[in-house]
């Protein structure tokens, strides 16, 4: 049997969280030594419009694809977004609003939506937006042939289970083109987040002369065809996409940038050195290393911007095979981690500890665990007692690999820091093993993995869009979890038109997650970027979705 900690113990484990802290650091210089060049501009006290708009920007990592069917991901949706369309948009500061439709009416208790779209929507070819494009991309959505990753969000039209299931064909989906401007969608049940739900990728209209032509080659810039404010003019596949103003775009006259070159850096690192030096001018979450935070904020002040964000970062594990298909085992890690210590002294307050699944959320109460306010060595005794359980002690400890995808020096010193937490707390030999974006996705998706780094952006602002992922059937279930008790609280609360209810019946199915344990939350989100204040048209929001469409470059001068 493990000792009970001392005061000492917590020392040694403060030290050793400290020693790799230190050495992480050292590997790569901080953005503050010398050998970083750091551009100077001014801006005029009566800014006006740049001649050149061009807008740099970075993004996380190369997306994986820019077929919006099949697209996951933020940096694929960073792209995207600016590329497409949907029937409903998002404004500056991510209030939703319309689209391609320039309005609705909603009928049948909330169940029936009749879309009028604008007779003045065009795609990048000039080649008018009709109804039946968005009939089109839905029916490969849910298609099971098409493989996307998000068919199960179109849950709430009609028969859009029953086809992602195989049981009906695409064509019996509830949407419907009632003419070239009309569009009808009947839902199964009243979705109070269903027009915040059109802004998002996977139901964005597709042209499907091009995609019939040119198979999984129509996302080429030379093929590709679009309907948003721009289109995709250059890829350079890990290198940077350059997007050009679409002439044809049904608002173009309000769209100032000409240009936009998004830059894919996933080292924050990098980014925040080509940022310094005047190549970038705005960087995404996350914006520079934790490691560099005290200095970044002394040094430009209010370039940096740190808000709350709809997401969380969590662990996920293969529920129904060895070593995780054990709860006292699962939980008995998650109490075992120190929350407080990973996100205020490793990542230097750049996030929220978490405990449960859904990010703060107006109206929405959080199902934390009791353990949760215990005191640390409370916790702790009860994680141990639940490894005991599970069948693991000094003379027989767990041994697993963590695996996470590859990113800059931060991300590693928050694993490490992970390994040494369960090695002092448990005596777990966690190893960690690191991959490139594209494998991770890949390991994960065909359950190569059984303990791996996972993370989820809300794609609106409901509790469902984070319960969805331990819903049974739903692809990025990749843990496989499969409660009755919480599959029929979820159902429940899909189908009650009253949201305080619904809200409530969200709480109880959290409670459900929480106390089978099918995960490990670490953290909540803020999103960091760096913005060049020459860059306006933006505004700060909690689903950190900034269309480009919105910005322009103030006339500054470098020096």
């Amino acid at each position: 049997m493990k000792p009970r900690w001392t005061g000492f113990g917590i020392l040694v484990l403060l030290g050793l969280l400290a020693g790799v802290v230190l050495a992480l650091t050292a590997c790569a210089p901080p953005a503050s030594s010398p050998g970083v060049k750091m551009q100077r501009f001014t801006v005029s006290d009566r800014p006006a419009p740049a001649a050149e708009q061009i807008l740099r920007r970075q993004i996380s990592d190369s997306p994986r694809t820019l077929d919006p069917s099949l697209s996951e991901g933020v940096p694929s949706q960073n792209v995207l977004e600016d590329l497409f369309e949907g029937l409903t948009t998002i404004t500056e500061d991510g209030r939703v609003t319309p689209g391609v439709a320039k309005s609705w009416n909603i009928s049948n208790g909330g169940k029936t939506y009749l879309f009028h779209l604008r007779p003045d929507a065009r795609w990048s070819n000039g080649a008018p937006v009709t109804a039946a494009d968005f009939v089109y991309a839905w029916r490969r959505e849910v298609n099971p042939n098409t493989g996307t990753e998000y068919a199960e969000a179109l849950d709430p039209i009609v028969h859009a289970r029953g086809i992602v299931s195989g049981k009906m064909p695409p064509d019996r989906l509830g949407v419907r083109a009632l003419g070239p401007h009309t569009l009808q969608v009947e839902l199964n049940y009243p979705t109070p987040y269903f027009l915040a739900l059109l802004s998002n990728t996977y139901l964005y209209p597709l042209y499907p002369p091009a995609i019939k032509k040119w198979g999984g080659a129509w996302t080429l810039p030379e093929h590709m065809v679009s309907n948003g404010a721009f289109y995709l003019k250059q890829w350079v596949i890990n290198g940077h996409l350059t997007l050009a103003k679409n002439p044809y775009y049904w608002d173009a006259k309000t769209v100032r940038l000409r240009q936009v070159i998004v830059y894919s850096i996933s080292d924050p690192a990098s980014a925040l050195s080509q940022y310094l030096a005047g190549g970038l001018d705005w960087l995404n979450t996350p914006a520079f290393p934790t490691s560099d935070t005290s200095w970044v904020r002394r040094r430009l002040g209010k370039q940096v911007v740190v808000v709350p964000y709809y997401g969380n970062a969590y662990l996920g594990m293969l529920v129904h095979e060895p070593p995780f298909n054990n709860r006292d085992l699962r939980l008995a890690m998650s109490m075992a981690l120190d929350r407080r210590v990973l996100t205020k002294d490793v990542m230097r307050g750049l996030a929220v500890p978490a405990y449960t699944l859904v990010p703060p959320l107006p109206g929405y109460r959080q199902p934390v665990p009791a353990w949760a306010r215990w005191s640390r060595a409370r916790r702790l005794a009860a994680a141990r007692r639940l490894y005991h359980l599970a069948g693991y002690s000094t003379s027989h400890p767990l041994r697993v690999k963590l695996v996470y995808p590859t990113g800059g020096p931060s991300q590693r010193q928050f694993m490490e820091a992970l390994a040494i937490m369960w090695k002092q707390n448990l005596g777990a030999d966690v190893t960690l093993w690191n991959e490139q974006w594209k494998v991770f996705l890949q390991n994960i998706q065909y359950k190569h993995a059984k303990l791996f780094w996972s993370a989820w952006i809300g794609d609106y602002p409901d509790p469902f869009t984070f319960m969805q992922l331990f819903q049974k059937g739903f692809a990025m279930n990749y843990g496989d979890y499969d409660n009755p008790a919480y599959q029929r609280l979820v159902a429940a609360a899909q189908r009650e038109p009253d949201n305080a209810k619904r809200y409530r019946l969200f709480t109880q199915a959290g409670r459900v997650l929480d106390a089978t344990m099918p995960y490990i939350p670490m953290y909540f989100y803020v999103s960091t970027h760096l913005v060049k204040p020459y860059v306006g048209g933006w505004k700060s929001n909690i689903m950190d979705r900034h269309l480009s469409r919105y910005m322009y470059i103030l006339a500054h001068r470098t020096h």
